[in-house]
């Protein structure tokens, strides 16, 4: 029970070491950091330093890592365990990925875009990997599913439900938790967005601002 209790939280606990490391050195993060490279690899996005700033990327970690428990969590009040155990095992590996991303992630405006996109690769590489692993359980009766894509169907207990193609997952919408997952996941990177798109200094506004005015 401790070692489970102990697995659960120690990815959360992997974010520390990052978060007190770039408080450390936020001496050595420029006033105005990059945060989008383009596809040349330049900078072409940035931000305002500030304590918000440089914890961002490991709150949006948490965040995630989140959103995972909650899948969890919710589905093992409502479906049954075998299918909860499955959903666990599925994204167990995944957990562990992205609390390792926190200091690629939180030094990205040091040490550029490199680390962060070789940690999305095995990002990409482990999901794929698991999804293929994952049990092929029934998925759900024929008369709940919807054009072959959307599955709902209120005397299915599972929150969760293998796909009709057997490959990867999908919500019963048929549960209300189901729509706050759904809402969670399509509202929160938008946020993230808006708030990060709010504080980002474009180097062509930049060069505008700082440019000298002539006399006519």
């Amino acid at each position: 029970m401790r070692l489970r209790r102990l697995r659960a939280w120690l990815p959360y606990l992997l974010l520390l070491p990052p978060a007190v490391a770039v408080l450390v050195e936020a001496d050595r993060f420029p006033e105005v950091m990059p945060v989008h490279w383009g596809a040349n690899g330049v900078a072409n996005g940035f931000v305002t330093k500030s304590t918000l700033a440089l914890l961002a990327p490991l709150l949006f970690l948490a965040g995630l890592l989140l959103f995972l428990d909650l899948v969890v969590s919710l589905g093992s009040r409502t479906g049954p365990p075998p299918v909860t155990a499955a959903v666990r095992r599925l994204l167990e590996p995944i957990r562990w990925v992205v609390a390792l991303a926190g200091f690629p992630a939180a030094f990205t405006p040091l040490w550029g875009p490199m680390p962060v996109l070789i940690w999305a690769g095995l990002t990409v590489l482990v999901v794929i990997v698991q999804i293929a692993r994952s049990p092929r359980l029934a998925p759900g009766p024929a008369e709940g599913w919807k054009g072959g894509i959307v599955y709902s169907n209120a005397s299915d207990p599972r929150l969760i439900v293998p796909k009709r193609s057997g490959l990867g997952w999908t919500f019963n919408f048929a549960r209300p938790s189901a729509w706050v997952l759904l809402v969670v996941l399509l509202v929160a990177p938008l946020l993230a967005v808006v708030l990060v798109g709010s504080q980002i200094q474009h180097r062509h506004g930049q060069r505008g601002a700082s440019a000298p005015v002539r006399s006519p």
